[in-house]
């Protein structure tokens, strides 16, 4: 399967959301109807009444947080014909299992996630990538989407007098109705995700709206700035890289940490805490590979990391989860992106990545 490309035009965030709802309307309501039925399995809530109350406690965040990604979320669900707590759920799905019928009492008065990260830098060229491991039955809603660079939702991209964008374009790895899940900018600053199942998780900016804000910044640096300020609500592990710069954090519902910061050596990560202290604030769940691939990645660094772009996607493969064919919502690798932050390009793929894959190559521009 080959990985469909969504590119986005014009100005007007409003009319981003309403392009990608009305391309995709079909797969954006399976996706929401997937999502939802997954969090009533997995949370306490009951009734998808419930579920979507507790998503509408979030759209006021995101709308604060900021305001073109709110109006391209609720342009999704006018394009697709459906409601913005339903968008909200298919973006926020992970996040949202962390919580509970008692947090919604409290704010009404009365899976597995999965994915591995890499980062590597020879001195030559700068590679961040990463599996994408969720439900299996999300892969066939794979996209990447391209976005055109604006500063704040109001303005074109503007140039200095080199002819270097003062705000990047972006492309991201996401899912049909989804804001974005990983990517990088023509700037070349990328980010990669790992999912912490949360223990102290609450109510926060849709983490893909915040995937969306940290590349519209300019910097690596600027990005952990917004980390740092930003109202997260539940356990996620960030890399955050420019040709210059590298940050690894580890946040909660309400910690965040700085784990790696700088340095060529490579950094890899999967889906547990591996500081001390923020190992307190999340759980691995029963059936969780984590640790086993995190051994896997560091018997692989042991023998020499891979140094290019090909190199780490045909990497990743050692780390790829196989469909489960008896239970499509077993999780599965749905997908994977390999960015250079020197070139600016970037392998992607549905499905496993590899040799084997069917890939696509992307640039920044």
């Amino acid at each position: 399967m080959s990985l469909r490309v969504l590119e986005l035009h014009g100005t007007d965030p409003r009319r981003w959301g309403e392009q990608h709802g009305e391309s995709f309307k079909d797969d954006i309501k399976a996706i929401a109807d997937i999502r939802m039925a997954l969090t009533l399995g997995r949370t306490d809530l009951g009734t998808k009444d419930k579920v979507l109350a507790l998503a509408r406690h979030h759209l006021p965040v995101l709308e604060r947080f900021d305001r073109a990604l709110y109006d391209e979320l609720c342009g999704i669900a006018r394009g697709a014909g459906v409601s913005p707590e339903a968008i909200v759920v298919a973006n926020h799905y992970t996040d949202l299992r962390d919580l509970t019928k008692r947090d919604l009492d409290r704010l009404e008065g009365k899976d597995h996630g999965g994915c591995t990260a890499l980062f590597v830098d020879d001195g030559k060229r700068r590679i961040l990538g990463q599996t994408w491991d969720m439900h299996g039955s999300a892969e066939p809603y794979a996209l990447l989407i391209r976005i055109p660079g604006l500063p704040d939702g109001t303005a074109p991209t503007s140039t200095n007098a080199a002819g270097v964008p003062r705000l990047g374009s972006a492309f991201v790895f996401s899912i049909t109705g989804c804001l974005g899940m990983t990517g990088m900018t023509s700037w070349g600053t990328a980010l990669t995700i790992n999912n912490l199942n949360s223990l102290d998780a609450t109510v926060g900016v849709v983490w893909p709206a915040m995937v969306r804000k940290l590349l519209r910044q300019p910097s690596a640096r600027a990005m952990r700035q917004l980390v740092d300020a930003a109202p997260i609500g539940s356990g996620r592990h960030y890399i955050l890289a420019d040709a210059q710069d590298l940050f690894g954090i580890e946040t909660s519902g309400t910690k965040k940490k700085l784990v790696r910061e700088g340095g060529r050596a490579p950094y890899f990560h999967t889906n547990h805490c591996v500081d001390g202290e923020m190992s307190g604030t999340c759980r691995i769940l029963p059936g969780s590979t984590t640790l086993q691939r995190y051994a896997t990645m560091e018997a692989l660094i042991a023998q020499g990391a891979p140094a290019t772009r090909d190199a780490v996607f045909d990497a990743l493969h050692v780390v790829g989860l196989k469909q489960n064919p008896t239970n499509p919502h077993d999780v599965a690798t749905c997908g994977a992106l390999v960015m250079d932050l020197f070139a600016r390009d970037a392998k992607a793929c549905v499905g496993l990545p590899g040799p084997e894959a069917d890939a696509l190559v992307v640039e920044a521009r």
